[in-house]
C-alpha cells in the first residue's frame, strides 16, 4: 500500500497561519498607535490612499472634510451612495476620525493649526501654494511643530514650471501624463489610422491606479521621515508628483527611449519584452498565457497540438518572438486555438502537461481572467481573510479589500469602514479643544465645522 504523506508545504502553511492569520490581527500591537495624522487631502483619493495604510498600521487617523463633505465620497459607480458616501470612499475612509473644518475661514484655519501642535504627519492634496496661502505652508507649519511631516501629493509638484497651476490632480490626467498609458489599448496595424479603428486608442486603468501609486510613495516617503526623525528629531516636507510616481513604474519601457531613442508604441496585451506573454480569448472568456522561456513557449505549442506543424522543435531561441511583425503573427495564430477551449480546460491542460508532456515538468503559466464576483468567491483569497466583510455600526456589514500584506507582529488590519461627514466631531474637538456640545453648536452656526 502506498504511504501517503500530508505534503511538507502544507506543514509550512499550518506554521505560518498560525503566525499570521488575519482573524488575530486584533491579538497583536499595532505599529504605528502611536502616532496622529491629520489627512487634510481635497479631491483626491491619493492623499485618502495615503493614510488609510497608515491607519491601517494604527496611526490614529483625523480626516478633516468641509462641512459639507470632501467631493471623493460622490466618487461611485451609477452615483450609488452609502447614506452620504460612495463605494469609493467607504473603502478609504477605513480606521479614519472624521471630522469637519471649514478652511476657507481664517478662525477654521486657526483651528487647524492647533491640530497641528498635536500632529505627527500632515497629509494634503492641494494645488502647489495653496496651503502657503492660506498660511500654512511647511515653513509657518514646522515653527508650530518642528517635528511634523507634511506630505503634498500634487499633480505637478511644489516646483517647476507648471507647480503654479491651480489644477486639482485627477487620476487621469496623471495616468495621461506618466506615458504609462500611451502604450496601452489595442494596436494600430501599419497602414492604419484611429479614424478606421476609433477603438485603437490608449485605455485608462480601470482603478484609481495612479493616485494608488502616489498615495503609496506617499506612505512610503512619510515611514522613512518617520525613522529620519526617530534619529534627529527633525520633520520635514515630502513633495509627491503623481504623475511622477505612476511613470515610476514604466521602467523598461522609458529606459528603452533613454537608450534606443525607441518609443514603445500600442501593442495591445503583446510586450516586445517576452514571449509568450498576454492575453488569449477562451470559450468562455479568457486567460492570461506566460512563457517568457523557449521551453515553456515550445511546451504550450504542443498543449495545443501544433509542435510538429509549427516546427517548433526548430526553434532554438525566443529573440525572433521579441518582434512585433513575428507576435502579431502568431497571436493570430493561437487565438483561434485558445479559443476552442473553456478557460478552465486551458488550465487543466497545463497542469497535467507538467506531468506527462513531452517537455515535463516545463510547461506554460495559464490563469483565468476572473471577473470581481469570482475574484472574491475564490476560497484562496476568502482563505486568506482578503475579503472578510468588516461589521461596521454605521454602514454594517461592509466587503473591502484588506489584509493587503500579513505580519507576524505589527500586521495592518480594518477596525472600521468609514464615517459620516463630521461623525467625529464631538469626540475629537472635545479630546484635542476641549470644546462641548455648546461650542459645537456654536462652530456649526458660524459655519466653521
Amino acid at each position: 500500500m502506498a504511504d501517503y504523506r500530508r505534503a511538507k508545504w502544507a506543514a509550512w502553511a499550518d506554521h505560518v497561519r498560525g503566525q499570521d492569520d488575519p482573524a488575530k490581527n486584533f491579538e497583536k500591537p499595532e505599529a504605528l498607535d502611536d502616532l496622529v495624522v491629520i489627512d487634510i487631502s481635497s479631491r483626491s483619493l491619493a492623499g485618502c490612499y495615503c493614510s488609510s495604510l497608515l491607519a491601517e498600521l494604527g496611526a490614529e487617523t483625523i480626516r478633516i472634510e468641509p462641512p459639507g463633505g470632501d467631493l471623493v465620497r460622490t466618487y461611485s459607480p451609477n452615483g450609488i451612495m452609502v447614506k452620504d458616501t460612495g463605494l469609493a470612499y467607504l473603502q478609504e475612509g477605513r480606521n479614519k476620525h472624521h471630522v469637519t473644518l471649514n478652511m476657507e475661514t481664517a478662525e477654521g484655519r486657526e483651528m487647524f493649526k492647533c491640530f497641528i501642535g498635536a500632529a505627527d504627519v500632515l497629509i494634503e492634496t492641494y494645488p502647489a501654494g495653496k496651503m502657503d496661502a492660506w498660511g500654512l505652508g511647511y515653513e509657518e507649519l514646522s515653527k508650530i511643530n518642528p517635528r511634523l511631516i507634511m506630505c503634498s501629493i500634487t499633480g505637478f509638484g511644489q516646483f517647476g514650471p507648471e507647480s503654479g497651476r491651480q489644477q486639482y490632480d485627477y487620476d487621469n490626467v496623471s495616468q495621461a501624463r506618466s506615458a504609462v498609458q500611451y502604450g496601452t489599448g489595442e494596436v494600430l496595424p501599419e497602414g492604419k489610422t484611429v479614424k478606421d479603428m476609433p477603438w485603437a486608442v490608449p485605455t485608462k486603468a480601470g482603478p484609481h491606479i495612479a493616485w494608488a501609486v502616489s498615495g503609496t510613495f506617499g506612505a512610503m516617503g512619510i515611514l522613512s521621515a518617520l525613522y529620519h526623525r526617530d534619529n534627529t528629531g527633525e520633520g520635514q516636507a515630502i513633495d509627491i508628483c503623481t504623475p511622477e510616481a505612476y511613470g515610476r513604474l514604466h521602467d523598461y519601457q522609458l529606459m528603452w527611449y533613454a537608450h534606443a531613442g525607441v518609443t514603445a508604441e500600442r501593442f495591445s496585451s503583446l510586450d516586445t519584452a517576452l514571449w509568450l506573454y498576454g492575453f488569449y480569448p477562451t470559450k468562455d472568456g479568457g486567460v492570461f498565457l506566460g512563457g517568457l522561456r523557449l521551453e515553456m513557449w515550445k511546451a504550450f505549442v504542443d498543449i495545443i497540438g501544433k509542435y510538429d506543424e509549427w516546427k517548433a522543435e526548430e526553434w532554438t531561441t525566443l529573440a525572433p518572438f521579441m518582434k512585433k511583425d513575428w507576435q502579431l503573427k502568431y497571436q493570430a495564430m493561437i487565438n483561434p486555438e485558445t479559443s476552442k477551449y473553456t478557460s478552465e480546460e486551458l488550465t487543466a491542460k497545463s497542469v497535467e502537461y507538467a506531468k506527462s508532456g513531452r517537455l515535463a515538468p516545463i510547461t506554460p503559466v495559464v490563469a483565468e481572467i476572473v471577473s470581481p464576483w469570482k475574484a472574491m468567491h475564490d476560497e484562496n483569497w476568502q482563505d486568506r481573510g482578503m475579503f472578510t466583510p468588516v461589521q461596521d455600526p454605521v454602514y454594517g456589514s461592509i466587503i473591502c479589500a484588506q489584509s493587503q500584506w500579513k505580519a507576524t507582529e505589527t500586521p495592518p488590519r480594518t477596525k472600521w469602514a468609514c464615517r459620516p461627514v463630521g461623525y467625529d466631531n464631538g469626540h475629537i474637538y472635545l479630546y484635542y479643544f476641549g470644546y462641548g456640545p455648546v461650542k459645537i453648536k456654536e462652530l456649526q452656526d458660524k459655519g466653521i465645522i
